[in-house]
C-alpha cells in the first residue's frame, strides 16, 4: 500500500475498527508490531483531528495565534487566510475559547494550510462544521496540490475528494476495487440482507 504525492485517499469501516491507529501508524506517531512504514525523510506532513483543536491557545484570539505560528506574515495576511475558511472580521479578535466548535476547526484548518504539507491527513475534519463550511471544505481540498488521506463519516466529501478506498476490517486493511459509491452500495445491500434474514428467522 501506498500513498504518493497525487494520493486521494479514504479510509473506511466500522466505528472502533482502527481508522485513526491506522493514520497514526503512516504518521509514526505509533509503532507497527510487524511489518514496515517506509516514509521520505523530507515530506512534510500535517494532521487534522479533534485533539487538534483542543491544541489552539484559547486565551489568543486567531489573528495572534497564526500570527505566532507564522511569524512572518502580515496581520493583514493572517486576516486574509482566516477569512478564506470562514471566519468573519469580527472573530478574528474574540479569544478562541469564546468561538463555536465549528470556527476553532476552521481556525485549526487554516493553520494547516500555511504549513505548506505535501499530504494531508484529515481525521474527522467536518465534525463541527455548517453544510456550508463543509462545502467549502470539500472545494479546497479538491483543488490542493498535494496529497489527501481522510477520515470522514461525510459521503459527498468522500465521493468529491477521493478515488482510493481503504477498508479496515479486523486485523487488516484493503484497497476496495472500485468507487466510494459501490462500497456505499455493497454495504446498503449487505444491510438489506440481514435485515431479510433477521425477517425470516422471525417467521419460523
Amino acid at each position: 500500500m501506498n500513498v504518493g504525492m497525487e494520493s486521494r485517499v479514504a479510509i473506511v469501516g466500522p466505528n472502533g475498527i482502527g481508522k485513526s491507529t491506522l493514520m497514526n501508524l503512516i504518521l509514526g506517531d505509533l509503532a507497527p508490531v510487524a511489518g514496515e512504514i517506509i516514509r521520505n525523510r523530507k515530506l512534510r506532513v500535517s494532521k487534522f483531528s479533534q485533539h487538534f483543536v483542543d491544541q489552539l491557545t484559547m486565551t489568543d484570539t486567531p489573528i495572534e495565534f497564526v500570527g505566532k505560528k507564522f511569524p512572518e506574515l502580515k496581520p493583514q495576511e493572517v486576516r486574509n487566510t482566516l477569512g478564506k475558511f470562514g471566519l468573519s472580521g469580527k472573530t478574528h479578535l474574540q479569544p478562541i475559547q469564546l468561538l463555536s466548535g465549528g470556527q476553532k476547526s476552521r481556525v485549526a484548518l487554516c493553520v494547516l494550510s500555511l504549513e505548506l504539507p505535501h499530504i494531508l491527513m484529515l481525521d474527522e475534519p467536518t465534525n463541527h462544521l455548517d453544510i456550508q463550511s463543509v462545502d467549502a471544505l470539500t472545494e479546497a481540498l479538491a483543488e490542493f496540490q498535494g496529497a489527501v488521506v481522510l477520515i470522514s463519516h461525510d459521503q459527498r466529501l468522500i465521493s468529491k475528494v477521493c478515488d482510493e478506498i481503504w477498508v479496515c476490517g479486523e486485523q487488516k486493511v484493503e484497497v476496495y476495487d472500485g468507487t466510494f459509491e459501490e462500497y456505499r452500495q455493497e454495504l446498503i445491500d449487505k444491510m438489506d440482507d440481514e435485515l431479510f434474514m433477521d425477517s425470516d428467522e422471525e417467521h419460523k
